[in-house]
């Protein structure tokens, strides 16, 4: 029994995250895109490391607030986890990115990451490849 769970502990250690991407349609030609502020997600640096990646996209982007017009509106949700495990540091363990046009969605992108190694890294160098995937032309 203790060898299953040394395997199956050995095993979700060396998971890959799960991610999942539907991108935004090429025909899209996106200019501004508003996004819409989570004020559950805690970690200050996240949403400046957001916007520069999409503007990296050459889109313009802005908040969204109760006075704008905005065609297409990014909304996001994201959650770190602590690893008591590997190096007692947080990680991104979830992220999750939605597009849409006239309230329709058009888009999305998901990370999940488990427990171990692969985890563990900048949450800027996580979220580029879901973003790039998401906006690519």
């Amino acid at each position: 029994m203790k060898k299953i769970y040394a395997i199956c502990l050995l095993l979700a250690a060396c998971a890959s995250p799960a991610t999942k991407v539907e991108p935004v349609p090429a025909t899209e030609t996106i200019a501004q895109l508003c996004i819409k502020e989570n004020p559950k997600v805690f970690m200050e640096d996240f949403l400046p490391e957001v916007r520069q990646q999409i503007e990296e996209h050459g889109i313009k982007t802005g908040l969204l607030s109760p006075d704008s017009i905005c065609n297409y509106v990014l909304s996001y949700d994201a959650q770190w986890s602590w690893d008591w495990f590997w190096t007692f540091s947080v990680y991104l363990s979830m992220a999750e990115f939605s597009v849409t046009k006239d309230n329709h969605p058009i888009g999305m992108a998901s990370y999940t990451a488990s427990l171990g190694p692969s985890a563990i890294g900048k949450t800027k160098n996580k979220i580029r490849p879901l973003l790039i995937e998401l906006f690519r032309k």
